[in-house]
């Protein structure tokens, strides 16, 4: 066999040979062997980009110099000669660069390059153009058929490998987001913060590394709040260590340097020079080395632009890469996310236990002012002289009435919620005359429509009797008054308390600014508002008076239009009348 032919059948072989695990290495391994088949000092290869349209070189073999180079770009808008010519031709022969009008416009390139004769191929997937192989000479020349045929042959092999490598990104991104969601999932169920970053660390090995640490920013301070190592002997070693070195932002280590470069730190190999250059003391490398780190690398936490902490992971057993990085970083912004808002739900529950240990003093505290004033107006009804005066009489009752209500309210507002878990206490049932409670409710609240200019008129056919919670039911009756009154843009409120084919039924009517239809769905949750906020109140009243009457098995609903008031009916059951005997 020839020499020649015996160097064309081992090149091809070489080609077979090519690792499709790596694609930087085999798109490298490539160019080698296009360089030695085809007998030209440079090749590269030039992916297709649409925005804007250019080509972008993934990479370049200069054969003479065993050189690699990448990122130069071609646009379209620059050499539109020559892009018609890849889209149009099969393989693009030019032997003299200079002469040759297609690769004119190229001129700048191919003097830097010293290039006299370019052999480009277009490569394509699955029909579609997706860049360009070029072979290039430094001496002038047409190409032989062979030659072309060869370099054609070269992008078939290249589109190969790139619909292989396509085929491994997939499958990988895929086994990626799986990754990605679980972890996401197990620390958005933690149940404290602590356990939260427990759960980042610990799902991150052995899939990111052997080790893994999470370092919590707090302003200008930082501190270690999780370890992890997939042999459980070797964690001990590792928290020790972040013990002995992490005591602020200032402290050594590649994970504290990055907070303070803000942004991620890749040490490809792990050695005792290295740590050296990278400021380590000599204790702090003697642990690494322990552990036997043989690379690490540390990515940054944010949340909503912020930097909020650092994750650092190493691995005993193998190089990180850039991909590697990229998939760290990956990681800690998904996790970053989560983690603060686990953060934010903690200080959310603290604060609410702030809260009801406020409450529950302040709801302490006022049994006693209460007690008082009971007493007081218990000693004040039996000392009052005969005969009492009905006006004098009628306010001793009221102010014993809203003292006794408001004794009942502590319970019913403030008390209730105080421990997380806890039920509400049960509303005190007994028949109840609803006609008599809002006549008694207008009666204590005669002054708030008279400051708004506008009357109350109260209408019933006679006692309604329902088995309910007295003071439940006048903050409900109370705090639809209040609402009538304040939209009712001063005319007239109508109240009137019926039976209604065994439902007692309290109606207020307003002839106000009213609701607008989109907003009548959500008047009864809390801290809704269906007006401006020149309005005043925490929007907490139709709320409040909603979850009283259902607790008490009624229903309480409104019809409203804007601009033409609002009408708010409340129905409960009537008891059963008693039964006769005998």
């Amino acid at each position: 066999m020839p020499r020649k032919r015996t160097s064309v059948v081992a090149t091809l072989l070489r080609v077979g040979l090519l690792g499709k695990e790596d694609w930087d290495v085999a798109l490298h391994q490539l160019l080698e062997i296009a360089c030695d088949l085809i007998g030209v000092e440079r090749a590269s290869y030039w992916s297709l980009r649409a925005d804007p349209s250019s080509l972008v070189c993934e990479l370049g073999y200069v054969a003479t110099e065993k050189l690699l180079e990448r990122g130069h770009v071609v646009r379209e808008r620059d050499h539109p000669e020559y892009f018609a010519e890849i889209h149009r031709v099969q393989v693009l022969d030019i032997a003299d660069t200079r002469a040759d009008p297609r690769s004119r416009s190229l001129g700048e390139y191919l003097t830097i390059h010293a290039i006299r004769s370019m052999l480009d191929v277009p490569v394509f997937s699955r029909g579609e153009l997706i860049g360009v192989l070029c072979h290039e000479r430094l001496r002038e020349g047409p190409w032989s058929s062979r030659e072309c045929e060869l370099a054609l042959t070269m992008s078939h092999i290249l589109s190969s490998l790139i619909e292989a490598q396509a085929r491994t990104w997939a499958e990988e991104n895929e086994r990626r987001a799986t990754f990605l969601a679980r972890a996401s999932t197990a620390v958005a169920q933690a149940l404290d913060l602590d356990e939260a970053y427990a759960a980042a660390v610990q799902r991150a090995i052995p899939t990111l590394g052997e080790l893994a640490t999470l370092i919590r920013l707090e302003g200008e301070q930082a501190r270690c709040v999780a370890t992890a190592h997939v042999r459980p002997e070797r964690r001990r070693q590792v928290e020790e260590m972040c013990a002995q070195y992490c005591h602020g932002i200032t402290s050594s280590g590649i994970g504290f340097r990055a907070l303070r470069e803000r942004q991620s730190l890749l040490v490809p190999c792990v050695d005792a020079d290295t740590l050296r250059r990278l400021g380590l003391p000599r204790r702090h490398i003697d642990a690494y080395l322990q552990l036997g780190v043989r690379s690490t690398m540390s990515v940054l936490l944010f949340a909503r632009d912020v930097v909020t902490g650092v994750m650092t992971f190493a691995s005993d057993n193998r190089h990180y890469d850039r991909d590697d990085l990229r998939f760290a970083e990956a990681y800690a912004q998904q996790l970053g996310v989560v983690l603060e808002n686990t953060h934010l739900l903690a200080q959310t529950r603290e604060a609410l236990r702030t809260r009801d240990d406020f409450l529950v003093l302040a709801g302490h505290e006022l049994r006693t002012p209460i007690a008082a004033l009971k007493f007081a107006v218990d000693l004040l009804r039996r000392r009052l002289p005969a005969p009492v005066l009905p006006g004098v009489q009628r306010s001793v009752e009221t102010i014993a009435r809203q003292a006794t209500r408001m004794s009942r309210l502590i319970d019913l507002v403030i008390l209730a919620p105080l421990q997380e878990g806890r039920a509400p206490p049960p509303p005190t049932l007994e028949r109840v005359d609803l006609t008599e409670l809002v006549r008694d409710v207008l009666h204590d609240c005669a002054d708030l429509p008279a400051q708004r200019g506008c009357t109350v008129r109260f209408t019933a056919a006679g006692p309604v009797v329902v088995r309910g919670d007295r003071t439940g039911l006048e903050v409900v009756v109370t705090n639809l008054l209040n609402n009538a009154v304040k939209f009712g843009a001063g005319r007239p409120v109508e109240v009137s308390v019926g039976d209604d084919d065994g439902l007692a039924t309290v109606i207020v009517r307003d002839h106000g600014i009213g609701i607008p239809p989109e907003r009548l769905p959500h008047i009864f949750r809390r801290f809704e508002r269906a007006v401006p906020r020149s309005f005043g109140g925490l929007g907490l009243g139709l709320s409040i008076a909603a979850s009283i009457v259902t607790g008490l098995g009624g229903e309480i609903r409104v019809d409203s239009r804007a601009g033409e008031g609002s009408t708010f009916t409340v129905a409960l059951p009537t008891p059963p009348p008693p039964s006769s005997s005998a």
